[in-house]
């Protein structure tokens, strides 16, 4: 659609940092079959068949895809300021799915109420059935809230929320016109003074290395958990299973293995890897952490792995030093490698050595 208000900003996407990155949570969420595909490495959305549901935005854990038209940040702060503990795709968004983890998170913590989900029209949604993502949010959100020790809740009821608009008459002709498409562009039908741009704005090159991304839904929940005042010995035994959480985690490196490559901090696309002490450290913070997984993907030597746990206070106050190094010449080639106290060979010259060992095996 020409007009469509989704915004695509493949220069935050984590493929651009890791091109052969795992990640295609946005195109497996998309409603529309072959709406969102990845050529090569990059990321292609056909904005012709988007329905601007907006999944996509309230999946990616980069932040890469937004609506100009709609600031979830800003919808957020709506909520908390007007007191509205209901959120429904008829007035709020264009479909719950769109509502980031995190987001939902904040709002409960900053309302200190139930923040309920309207899924009364999710049975005869026309642009795909998201009701399962929108189970699995509150889901998860639930699950942070109950080991916060919060007493409110995301809650889910079919209170079929309708427009608050006089042209909903409109509406009615305008979904009885079209098919699945337009009804995934109805909600922004109601907001026809608001202007849209004509084409996505082209993304400019970016150094990976020293330009990273800064997450607006990782701003609210920070700011949402600090307002709660947890003193820090409590913030300590407050405690989440890595597995259970999908937006950040705990990580720990194998020193042994890890050779102080640097390129699981250069290409982490948040910066919750970076180097410390003169790069003689590895050291990760996990408020940054997007748990994409990138650094695990490109790691040469598969050191680094997830804890089982990450407490609240690791997470709001902590940067862990997961590696030390010593560099010290190889005595053979003079190029420094990080010393384990074992041998003074760097890996590639005992690789080379263990070569001419074996051709002389194979001689005798």
């Amino acid at each position: 659609m020409k007009n469509n208000p989704l915004r695509f900003k493949f220069s935050d996407c984590v493929h651009i940092y890791y091109k052969d990155s795992s990640c295609n949570l946005c195109a497996s969420i998309c409603p529309i079959e072959e709406t969102i595909t990845q050529e090569d490495y990059k990321i292609i959305v056909d904005f012709e068949k988007c329905v601007s549901c907006g999944a996509c935005a309230g999946i990616c854990p980069s932040e890469a895809f937004s609506f100009e038209n709609l600031d979830f940040y800003g919808l957020h702060k709506k909520l908390v300021e007007q007191k509205q503990n209901t959120l429904s795709c008829k007035r709020d968004l264009p479909c719950l799915s769109a509502f980031n983890i995190e987001y939902l998170i904040a709002t409960v913590l900053k309302l200190q109420e139930d923040l309920v989900l309207d899924i009364g029209h999710c049975s005869k949604c026309e642009i795909g059935n998201l009701l399962e993502r929108i189970k699995n949010l509150a889901e998860e959100a639930n699950y942070v809230l109950e080991q916060i020790g919060s007493e409110f809740r995301v809650r889910l009821e079919e209170l079929k929320i309708q427009p608050e608009s006089k042209q909903e008459n409109d509406r009615r002709s305008f979904l009885k016109r079209f098919t699945k498409t337009a009804a995934g562009l109805t909600f922004w039908a109601l907001m026809p003074e608001i202007p849209v741009k004509e084409e996505n704005e082209e993304d400019t090159p970016k150094n990976i290395v020293e330009e990273k991304v800064r997450l607006k839904k990782r701003k609210a929940l920070i700011e949402a958990l600090n307002s709660l005042n947890i003193p820090e010995e409590k913030q300590k035994e407050i405690k989440f299973s890595v597995e259970k959480i999908s937006f950040t985690s705990d990580k720990w490196i194998d020193n042994y293995r890890c050779t102080n490559c640097s390129v699981c901090y250069n290409i982490c696309p948040t910066g919750a890897l970076k180097p410390g002490a003169e790069r003689l450290q590895i050291l990760f913070e996990p408020a940054l952490c997007i748990k994409c997984r990138v650094c695990h993907e490109v790691c040469p030597e598969d050191c680094l792995h997830l804890k089982e746990e990450l407490t609240l206070n690791t997470f709001l106050n902590e940067t862990e030093i997961l590696a030390k190094h010593i560099m010290i010449p190889c005595e053979e080639c003079m190029i420094p490698f990080s010393y384990k106290g074992d041998t003074t060979l760097c890996p590639r010259c005992r690789e080379l050595e263990d070569e001419i060992r074996d051709l002389l095996q194979i001689g005798e």
